[in-house]
């Protein structure tokens, strides 16, 4: 019998490494359909997101974050699906639940099995798709404008406006009713003005067109990117403490700014995320869907660093 020809509910795929390297080390293996244990809840995973950190895993060069690295390993972090099984003793959750999180090392995959205090409900009108890429980047997002005082009169810098985390740090800071300036490509520049954030080209000459744009100064830089954004912030004269870094680790040592990330946001901010979504109060613009079988373009797309929101990798069979 081909792989292909055993029921669903004997077998389940899931995204594995067994070295470390590019996307090529990634594969999808079958194995039986995991088992939840006495607390936890088995999650059929319909869609799974693609983010920067997976890659940084899977290539085993070094990072700042500590992270345990064991080969062979599974990948990924963000997932959404339907519950479709109650380990004993479990309550508050019913099959049939949809739901989504983050469970390093096992969201790519059909099934997943999960302590249920990771979960979070989708509310109605979000679809999974979205849901499956909001973890790590609604996390972030949330905890990234919270650590500073946010609100009307405060003009914002958002670094990589465009991209998965910055286009919900930049939502976050227009619903606190700040002004917005948003570094990205010139080709996203209408998609920025679209959600009110005033676009400036990044790159050389960018302190230049910031002291343009923003003559009267600018108070708060949220920078998702790096690529010297923060050096740039300094030299436009923005305090230290008025600058959030989730990408720039060497400036948080150098210059004393702030790096306030996703490990500063749990489950209960993820779903007030969600729910600005689903209302339609924020957005999360996805920026490719790939099947499972294709997760190594889906890496590969990734790591070009041209995605314009984010990569989701879909488990659905048709």
């Amino acid at each position: 019998m081909g792989f292909a020809d055993v029921p669903d509910t004997v077998r389940s795929r899931r995204v594995v490494f067994r070295r470390f390297g590019g996307p090529e080390v990634l594969e999808v293996e079958s194995r039986p359909v995991p088992v939840p244990a006495p607390g936890q809840v088995r999650v059929r995973v319909a869609a799974a997101g693609v983010n920067p950190v997976d890659w940084k895993l899977f290539s085993g060069r070094p990072m700042h974050d500590a992270y345990e690295r064991h080969l062979p390993s599974g990948n990924g972090y963000d997932f959404a699906g339907t519950v479709d099984a109650l380990g004993s003793g479990v309550t508050g959750w019913e099959v049939g639940d949809r739901v989504f999180g983050g469970l390093r090392y096992e969201a790519q995959a059909d099934h997943l099995v999960i302590d249920p205090a990771g979960l979070v409900d989708v509310p109605a009108g979000l679809p999974l798709t979205v849901a499956g890429a909001l973890n790590v980047v609604g996390r972030t997002a949330w905890a990234s404008v919270a650590s500073q005082d946010v609100g009307p009169g405060t003009t914002v810098l958002v670094s990589g406006a465009s991209g998965g985390v910055g286009v919900l740090t930049a939502g976050l800071c227009r619903l606190r009713g700040a002004r917005v300036i948003g570094t990205a490509s010139p080709g996203r520049h209408d998609v920025l003005r679209a959600r009110g954030i005033e676009p400036v080209a990044y790159g050389s000459g960018l302190v230049d067109r910031l002291r343009t744009v923003a003559p009267g100064g600018i108070d708060v830089v949220l920078d998702t990117v790096g690529h010297g954004t923060v050096e740039s912030a300094l030299e436009l004269g923005v305090q230290s403490g008025r600058i959030n870094t989730v990408a720039d680790y060497a400036a948080r040592g150098a210059h004393g700014v702030r790096g306030v990330g996703g490990a500063d946001a749990g489950v209960d901010e993820l779903g007030l995320v969600a729910g600005l979504l689903a209302a339609g109060d924020l957005e999360l613009p996805i920026d490719a869907e790939y099947d499972l079988v294709d997760v190594r373009a889906a890496y590969v797309r990734s790591m070009g660093g041209h995605a314009a929101g984010k990569i989701v990798l879909r488990t659905d069979r048709g």
